[in-house]
């Protein structure tokens, strides 16, 4: 079966975002599909990710930046001549003209198409530039969301805040995974310690993600400013995305400078090395479609504590691999206390986590059940096309 996955970029900044799509075009060649890739580039940041795919034999069709005008009309044009030869097209996100264009070419040529929003239905991002968004979704994209034979959500959260504009389609909910490879033999503890003499011997509080206004940086600094923190060190570790500046203004006025470590972005095994020596890693965010971060940090065997905005909130709560607060400061505060205080706590988390993460996010796992659902959506095992 051929199936043509569009996506707008692969900038390894965009962290999870890109790890997963490249993760889940992956797992389904491993899985026996024939897969191929179009998306735009950026030479002198995709282009790695897209040798790494191309050396793992899968096929990418690397148009120019989006950018540009010459991005949107190649894209417009070599569309036919992909989606043709596909039996379904896999259209990641909703805002980008080449989601546009491979939407259009599929309904015109009756192509089966699935979206997977990766969290743009959300009311959290609805909310942001309102106005484009509601022009651009009444203009275009309800017409391709009412058409497509499925829309793919990655958990039943992002489902139920999704399904006001879902009212034709399909909806089918299959989770993200991991590349467990990479965490079967975890670094010795000590590792980033050593690459980071800053952090010493102190106990390490690590948020790993973008430096964005969305994550909660502004909930996590004020709580770790209030907890009962000891010794503690907070590594902020993750490439600026706009809140750098304001971060680190806030570090100064509440007096944070020795007790806040700001790293960069943390390459390949370096992140694991970070979740390997944090006490626990905090996702405090406003808005997380998913959050492969923190599933990386339980398979590192290190507990979580994340906001109910993030969608992967009613998986992690029962496996008693972290705690789940409100996005607020008086929330985190209490669980920053109790997990930094409480070590048979984070012993007996870890030991429940990498079971837990082996259990539910193997790639090699998911990879083949996307070969039946592509099946469900060309209608060859009694599935629901919709289209």
């Amino acid at each position: 079966m051929k199936i043509l996955h569009v996506i707008s970029g692969l900038d390894p900044s965009a962290g999870g975002t890109t790890t997963a799509l490249c993760g889940l075009v992956a797992a389904q060649h491993r899985a026996g599909l024939d897969v191929r890739v179009v998306t735009h580039v950026v030479p002198q940041t995709d282009a790695p990710i897209i040798a790494s795919l191309r050396a793992g034999g899968i096929v990418v069709e690397a148009l120019p930046p989006s950018a540009s005008t010459s991005g949107r009309a190649k894209a417009a044009t070599a569309m036919p001549a992909l989606v043709g030869p596909a039996d379904v097209v896999h259209i990641h996100a909703v805002w980008e003209p080449i989601q546009h264009f491979a939407a259009h070419t599929a309904r015109r040529l009756r192509t089966p198409y699935i979206i997977s929003p990766h969290g743009m239905l959300d009311p959290y991002n609805l909310r942001q530039k309102r106005l484009k968004k509601w022009l651009y979704r009444v203009g275009r994209l309800q017409g391709h969301l009412d058409h497509a034979t499925a829309v793919h959500c990655t958990t039943q959260a992002e489902a139920e805040l999704a399904s006001p504009l879902l009212r034709r389609p399909a909806i089918l909910i299959e989770s993200l995974g991991v590349d467990l490879h990479e965490f079967e033999t975890l670094p010795p503890a000590g590792t980033f310690r050593a690459a980071y003499p800053a952090t010493g011997q102190r106990p390490i509080l690590l948020f790993l993600g973008r430096l964005h206004a969305k994550k909660g940086l502004d909930i996590l600094l004020a709580a770790f400013a209030k907890a009962t923190r000891g010794d503690t060190i907070l590594v902020l570790a993750g490439p600026d995305g706009g809140y750098e500046a304001t971060a680190r203004s806030m570090v100064r006025s509440l007096g944070l400078e020795e007790d806040v470590l700001f790293t960069g972005m943390l390459h390949g095994v370096e992140r694991i090395d970070a979740l390997v020596d944090a006490l626990v890693m905090v996702l405090p965010s406003y808005q997380e479609n998913f959050g492969i971060i923190v599933i990386e940090s339980l398979a590192c065997g290190t507990p979580v504590i994340i906001s109910d905005q993030v969608n992967l909130h009613h998986e992690i709560a029962p496996a008693q691999v972290g705690t789940i607060i409100a996005a607020s400061c008086n929330a985190l505060v209490p669980a920053l206390n109790q997990w930094l205080s409480d070590a048979p706590m984070r012993r007996a988390a870890a030991q429940r986590a990498r079971p837990f993460v082996w259990n539910t996010y193997d790639w090699n796992v998911i990879g083949p059940r996307w070969v039946g659902h592509y099946q469900d959506i060309t209608g060859r095992r009694g599935g629901r096309p919709t289209a």
